[in-house]
């Protein structure tokens, strides 16, 4: 199963994010966002595994600013 990872901002975008879609019937999840080197930062993520494009267009309508993009399978 191929995973979608949006990195945010803040913890509320996240947390507002994961509301946003689980609302529009996309299971999504929450985490820490750590960068290639270590660094925590205050990154924080949402992952979905299925319809990543269609959680980035509601997340982008509504306002959350997606820093990165990755996919995992």
């Amino acid at each position: 199963m191929s995973k979608t990872i949006f990195n945010v901002s803040s913890v509320t975008n996240a947390m507002r994010g994961k509301s946003l879609l689980e609302h529009n019937g996309i299971r999504a999840y929450v985490g820490r966002t750590i960068d290639a080197n270590g660094n925590n930062g205050c990154g924080y993520s949402i992952t979905v595994n299925k319809e990543g494009d269609r959680a980035e267009r509601l997340l982008v309508s509504s306002g959350i600013r997606i820093r990165s993009k990755q996919w995992e399978d």
